[in-house]
């Protein structure tokens, strides 16, 4: 139990410290962020969440903070391309504001499908924008066990 509370913690200081990341690069004005290694991956099983697969999202950050960013900036695609093949249903975190609650970076769905789909050139599952308004269960972005009495 101690294990699953000492990961889910990395895992919430992880999304923090990716909030954090995301207000000191706008404040500096960098346009690119750089991926960060995930010590804590092998302790969690992240296919029953999000979190591992959407983290690959960081380098397109400066894609949604600048709207007239055309090109997706360097790893973007590959990240996206990765989540695309493995677990879809997290592009769902994207369309139903859960990522953008989560980080506090603006991610308009509009934007979202064109970096997916005209330029990056990915081809999402055809039937994900209705399961994801569908009530189709998607895996959580992070899970926290219930604390131990």
């Amino acid at each position: 139990m101690a294990s699953s509370n000492k990961a889910c913690a990395a895992a919430l200081l992880l999304l923090l410290a990716l909030v954090v990341a995301t207000a000191a690069d706008a404040a500096k004005g960098i346009t690119a962020l750089e991926p960060t290694a995930i010590p804590w991956q092998a302790e969690v099983d992240v296919s029953a969440t999000c979190m591992g697969s959407l983290l690959a999202l960081s380098p397109c950050l400066p894609f949604f903070r600048d709207a007239g960013t055309s090109g997706a900036p360097a790893g973007c695609c590959e990240g996206l391309g990765g989540i695309v093949q493995d677990q879809p249903a997290c592009l769902c975190h994207i369309f139903n504001h859960t990522l953008e609650r989560a980080i506090g970076v603006d991610i308009p769905v509009d934007r979202a499908l064109g970096l997916l789909s005209n330029v990056c050139g990915l081809t999402p599952p055809e039937d994900l924008m209705t399961s994801c308004g569908g009530g189709v269960p998607v895996p959580p972005l992070y899970m926290c066990p219930a604390p131990s009495a």
